[in-house]
């Protein structure tokens, strides 16, 4: 049973929570924050590594990147998902790059004051550390099994 909900749980925290935030996120960026409008309130520039940039291209590329990187998480853990077993607890790896990647949302959320972030943040790297707990006992436990 415990196989069975911590591979439910890395499908939701690995690969659909990641992709549905990156669509939303590109399609925003597309939809309502690359406009005429937003160029004008971002004109200043900022030096970069010894090179002046806008503000405008500066964000322009981060915010673009992180909805296509979110995507691409999310793939890739549905590659390894998919390359496992169904039997299988999942990934050790990939459960540990959620949890870095959850540290990463939580000190983000803290940082920029975005509080559904923050709480979203702390309760999948909840989940995520008891998942990889219940993975860790699971394989320790068919191991000896094995034996």
């Amino acid at each position: 049973m415990s196989r069975k909900i911590t591979r439910i749980i890395y499908l939701l925290l690995g690969v659909f929570f990641p992709i549905l935030v990156g669509a939303l996120h590109t399609w925003t960026h597309f939809k309502d924050l690359i406009s005429p409008n937003v160029e004008i309130k971002l004109t200043a520039t900022i030096d970069i590594m010894g090179t002046e940039q806008s503000l405008w291209n500066t964000w322009g590329l981060m915010s673009f990147m992180m909805g296509v990187s979110f995507m691409i998480i999310g793939l890739l853990h549905l590659v390894i998902a998919y390359k496992q077993s169904r039997e299988a607890y999942p990934s050790i790896l990939g459960w540990c790059a959620i949890i870095l990647y959850l540290i990463c949302v939580v000190y983000a959320a803290q940082t920029f004051s975005a509080l559904p972030q923050y709480y979203g943040g702390i309760i999948g790297l909840g989940l995520a550390i008891l998942c990889l707990g219940l993975t860790l006992k699971g394989r320790t436990q068919t191991r000896q099994e094995l034996t």
